[in-house]
């Protein structure tokens, strides 16, 4: 792991982890004191609550399913009834196909009129809507006041003789009351049909939970990784503030061994460079240090700010833990709580909602209409509504409407699409379900690894004290050169450092088995759901 090559290369940083117990007493010089030893020293359960509140990314993806939420009570909108309203006035002449009489206009009156004019003013208003059958319905009610040729003018006496029956209203209110129900029969008939967009809408907003909760445990994954880190790079500062310690007694005793004329200059020279050797580890332990830091700052506050003061992580975050996990359990629970699992299987019955309703398109559209109403006449706008009363029987009317798209290009091409979506849905649930397979034997192996790794870096530690402890005593006796020692104090640096790294891997792998499986959240004790 990346742990483990920067330890072999002295490319780390520190850690306050309960290894500093192993350093070297016999060997070492006293060790200076920890890096920033009043600085805040943070536990992972806080860093993990800071980055579930502030964290900008895991804010964006919350409102994701919010979003769904909205966009699922607007999917239901399309149900909610319409008042309509209207008004409007209608003006009209015509000419008319009739003779005037002479003899009745020789008199001043005439029976026929040649233009005939008529003026309306019409108000309705109603409502409208749609259920989740299919069925589209009308409830309008509406008055035209009527001013026309025909009732303004009385009937014309000629030589004492009625021509025509006076009107009896002037001018005249008519009233309609009608309701129109419209009942598709094939296409968009029935819920599953009409409620297309609300259950994808629906669908969609499930996604967005199981995107959410991936997104929050990767979160709490990089916060427990970074802070895992900062707490090897810290423990690392230690090791290698002791190895400058030992570099610089080294040095000194050489001096002191050359001054007595005991020594070569050339053993002078050997030890002062893994004196500038072991500086420079302990400058790339401190940049590593630094690094995770930052990261930890970006993840886990809102604003990053680099002025702002130093912070430590807790040594207990790394914990010599034992593991041990059911193989077949283990995969069992993977399919049934891995976010990303579960969204890619949302998302394949998303695209089965859209297959079902582009096939409902492809029929013919057959709808039955019916209309039911009410009609009255007075002079009067309530009283036309109260000749209701007049009428035997309602007028209504029933008929069936038939559309037959010729070729029907479009509605093929949308099936053919949804079907496409469907494929792609289940090629990518089955990458889904590839790459986390290949996770999860990449997390049990990386596990093993890092438990061996342990064991056998131990004894490359114990080994290494030995070898500096005898090259020490021997170059004091003049039966070894500096470079001997100064190359057994580099092997034991950098063993320690691995054995951190070691340590540091297995937490890691631990934290990423439970990613992948995504049990996260109950390994760490963190109740997602509360924050």
């Amino acid at each position: 792991m990346f742990l483990t090559r920067l330890a072999l290369c002295s490319l780390v940083a520190s850690t306050a982890l309960p290894l500093a117990a192993q350093t070297t007493p016999e060997t070492a010089a006293p060790a200076p004191a920890s890096p920033a030893v009043d600085s805040p020293t943070l536990g992972l359960h806080s860093l993990l609550v800071a980055a579930l509140n502030t964290n900008l990314e895991i804010k964006a993806k919350r409102l994701d399913p919010q979003i769904g939420e909205y966009r699922v009570s607007g999917a239901w909108g399309a149900f909610d009834p319409s008042w309509v309203a209207g008004y409007s006035y209608i003006s009209s002449e015509r000419a008319q196909n009739y003779a005037n009489d002479s003899m009745t206009d020789a008199v001043g009156g005439g029976r026929y009129a040649t233009i005939y004019e008529e003026d309306i003013n019409r108000t309705q208003t109603g409502l409208v809507g749609k259920l989740p059958t299919g069925t589209q319905y009308e409830l309008i009610t509406g008055t035209d006041r009527v001013d026309n040729t025909t009732i303004r003018r009385p009937g014309t006496n000629v030589f004492g003789i009625q021509m025509t029956p006076n009107p009896r209203y002037t001018p005249e209110y008519t009233s309609t009351t009608t309701l129109t129900i419209t009942q598709p029969l094939l296409k968009d008939f029935g819920f599953k049909a009409n409620l297309a967009e609300v259950r994808l809408q629906k669908a969609a907003t499930q996604v967005a939970r199981h995107e959410l909760e991936s997104t929050v445990q990767r979160v709490l994954r990089d916060v427990t990784v970074a802070a895992l880190e900062m707490a090897f790079g810290q423990e690392n500062i230690r090791v290698k503030q002791e190895a400058v310690g030992v570099a610089e007694s080294l040095v000194r005793d050489n001096q002191r061994r050359f001054d007595e004329g005991r020594m070569a200059p050339i053993d002078i020279t050997q030890s002062q460079a893994r004196l500038s050797e072991a500086r420079e580890e302990l400058l790339v332990a401190r940049n590593f240090l630094a690094g995770r830091r930052n990261t930890l700052r970006e993840i886990t506050r809102e604003n990053f700010d680099e002025s702002s003061a130093d912070f430590l992580v807790e040594p207990g975050i790394v914990a010599a833990q034992p593991f041990g996990a059911d193989r077949d359990r283990a995969l069992a629970a993977l399919f049934e709580r891995n976010p990303a699992y579960l969204a890619a299987i949302a998302t394949t019955k998303t695209e089965d909602i859209r297959v079902t309703y582009a096939k409902n398109q492809r029929y013919p559209r057959v709808d039955l209409k019916a209309t039911f109403g009410y009609m009255g006449l007075d002079n009067g706008f309530f009283d036309a509504y109260r000749d209701y009363e007049n009428r035997d029987q309602p007028n209504f009317s029933v008929g069936v409407i038939v559309n037959v798209p010729i070729g029907d290009r479009t509605g093929k091409a949308r099936l053919a699409e949804a079907r496409g979506r469907k494929a792609q849905a289940l090629f990518n649930l089955k990458r889904t379900e590839i790459t986390l397979l290949s996770a999860f034997d990449n997390a049990l192996r990386e596990i093993t690894n890092a438990e061996q790794r342990q064991v056998l870096v131990a004894d490359t530690v114990r080994l290494g004290r030995n070898a500096v402890e005898v090259e020490t005593k021997r170059l004091a006796s003049g039966l070894t050169t500096s470079y001997n020692v100064a190359q057994a104090q580099r092997d034991l640096s950098a063993a320690r450092s691995r054995e951190l790294a070691a340590q540091v891997d297995l937490n890691k792998a631990i934290i990423q088995y439970h990613f992948v499986v995504g049990t996260l959240p109950d390994h760490l004790r963190v109740d997602v759901a509360a924050k």
